[in-house]
């Protein structure tokens, strides 16, 4: 796992009070870890950029709220539609997601991945180490 922002960092970025006291270590732990997930590319570890840390300390307040690696029921409600004209039937069946529904990401998240997004391969490219 890359270390991408210490406590320090985050409060920092946040100051001290973005998160109770016992629960700052497991969120930057949290946080790392996302970020390490995410594969980001053209980053030394020993001189990570501020836009990388001041992410870093959006996810770690996330997961500080429980929301980072939170587990998604509702994701939305399920809507049919039929149309009948003489013998022909056409019917269609689909999620809607709800702008009040939890599926919807954090904006600390959504800022945090946008920030980021210069560090992040697309599906359409590869990352070649030369030896």
């Amino acid at each position: 796992m890359t270390v991408y922002i210490t406590l320090q960092d985050v409060d920092g970025i946040l100051g001290s009070s973005w998160a109770a006291a016992d629960k700052k270590s497991k969120a930057v732990l949290q946080a790392n870890t996302w970020m390490t997930g995410l594969n980001l590319q053209d980053i030394e570890p020993e001189n990570i950029p501020d836009t990388v840390k001041q992410a870093g300390a959006y996810a770690a307040s996330v997961a500080a709220a429980g929301n980072l690696y939170q587990q998604k029921t509702d994701s939305g409600v399920v809507t049919s539609k039929s149309v009948e004209a003489d013998d022909v039937k056409v019917s269609r069946t689909f999620a809607e997601l709800s702008t009040t529904s939890t599926a919807l990401l954090d904006p600390d998240l959504q800022l945090a991945l946008a920030m980021l997004k210069p560090w992040m391969l697309s599906p359409l490219q590869t990352f070649f180490v030369r030896a």
